[in-house]
């Protein structure tokens, strides 16, 4: 998951390249590319979902701890294992109904709506939402098993003392 979220990160590079080669040619020539607004829509959507994996590994989402501070070991061990559980949850329902959409989208080639004389197909960029689901889903999976068999807990802890430590 490591490589792959590194892999990913890279498609920062493009969509930056997009953004700067559409502002110039709006600037200087008043005449943006008609594929600029899809694009980095495809590539910051991409970008973002399928970096959502990577960045549930390396524990740098949003989360609400303030609790877990204050409890002992096997209370915040139990609560980090119920917050994966609803985690998993939610992203397998999300895996089931963007499946169900992307197959559509599949069967009828779908095409976006925008509305620009680009008008690309989409169907693809439907498919990139359930493989993200499913990252996100094979983590939290691996964070609950290294929860139950106590390695999840006690490693993330000394991820934070070390950069506690180096600050």
């Amino acid at each position: 998951m490591k490589t792959f979220g590194k892999i990913i990160s890279l498609l920062m590079l493009p969509l930056i390249a997009e953004i700067i080669y559409g502002a110039l040619m709006s600037y200087f020539y008043k005449a943006p590319p008609i594929w600029g607004f899809e694009t980095t829509i495809f590539l910051y959507g991409s970008f973002f979902m399928l970096g959502s994996g990577y960045c549930h590994l390396e524990k740098k989402h949003v989360a609400v701890d303030v609790i877990i501070h204050h409890v002992k070991p096997k209370t915040a061990r139990a609560l980090s294992i119920f917050a994966e559980i609803v985690v998993l949850f939610v992203v397998i329902v999300m895996l089931y109904m963007s499946a169900q959409s992307a197959y559509k989208s599949i069967m009828i080639r779908e095409r976006s709506m925008h509305q620009t004389p680009f008008n690309p197909e989409i169907w693809w960029y439907k498919c990139v939402i359930p493989i993200s689901c499913a990252l996100v889903s094979w983590q939290a999976f691996k964070d609950i098993r290294g929860l139950i068999t106590g390695k999840g807990l006690a490693k993330d802890r000394q991820k934070k003392e070390g950069a506690n430590n180096a600050a």
